[in-house]
């Protein structure tokens, strides 16, 4: 995978290399399950009435689940997770990124025991870790099996396509939810992020067509943008000259390099 990281967040507090520590978990379990102990996954999935009957560890135990069984997509998909985890922890910060992590975790936990539906694992939780990298940097490049380049706007396309097909494609809407569940805490993180984005675009957009209507004006009716107001004078009349306000005028009155600092003072009376 091309390492590009993306600016350094702020904010120290929690675990830190969170995705790392946990991927360590997936792999002690993947060991386990392979050369002992075979139930290892189901004495840590999350279910309802296990929880219920005091078995508490499993309102946390199921995130150490590996994602799968089969060896070699298992190196990747934990490489990936922990990548990913770490650009950003890099980005965010530690404290955000387990804030985003664990919340997730919370959701998807309380969604279980609400509408009892057993989880094993935390597949879906770890693709929106995609989703929210992808939100944050989309142009940049991963590289799948070490060779393929994929931006990561593909990977997200690819992402939501797969959690698309679960949804449609389960029974019961009760999975459908916990389906779900990880996506609300994507939409509660980054709900601000495109209130303020789309703001700063609607208002960066507005200034380019004002400035470029006003140049339009300037380049077809030979319009002026500076204007001295003792003088007269434009930069149509000396490309050379030079225009600043005055900040002891009330209004917004501009001067040429010759009359800024000998103008009388306009003051309301």
């Amino acid at each position: 995978m091309k390492d590009s990281s993306i600016r350094r967040g702020s904010g120290n507090f929690g675990i830190k290399d969170l995705m790392f520590i946990i991927s360590i978990g997936n792999i002690l379990v993947y060991l386990l399950s392979l050369f002992g102990n075979t139930n290892l996954s189901l004495s840590l999935a999350l279910i309802p009435s296990k929880v219920f009957e005091g078995e508490i560890w499993r309102l946390i135990s199921y995130i150490f689940i590996p994602p799968t069984f089969n060896p070699i997509f298992f190196i990747i998909v934990i490489m990936f997770y922990v990548y990913i985890g770490r650009q950003l922890e890099s980005y965010w910060g530690t404290t955000k990124f387990n804030l985003y992590y664990f919340s997730g975790v919370v959701i998807t936990t309380v969604v279980s025991l609400i509408f009892n539906v057993p989880v094993a694992g935390v597949s879906d939780l770890n693709m929106s870790l995609f989703l929210a990298y992808a939100i944050l940097n989309p142009e940049h490049v991963v590289y799948l099996l070490m060779l393929i380049p994929v931006k990561m706007k593909y990977v997200a396309i690819v992402a939501v396509t797969i959690i698309g097909y679960q949804f449609l494609t389960v029974s019961f809407w009760q999975l459908k939810v916990i389906i779900l569940a990880p996506l609300l805490n994507l939409i509660i993180f980054f709900a601000p992020y495109f209130f303020k984005k789309t703001y700063r675009d609607n208002k960066a957009r507005k200034r380019k067509q004002n400035f470029e209507s006003k140049v339009l004006n300037f380049n077809n009716k030979g319009l002026f943008l500076h204007k001295c107001s003792v003088c007269g004078r434009t930069e149509k009349d000396d490309e050379n000259l030079e225009f600043r306000y005055c900040s002891k005028c009330e209004g917004n009155h501009e001067y040429c390099s010759d009359h800024i600092f000998s103008h009388d003072h306009i003051v309301r009376k």
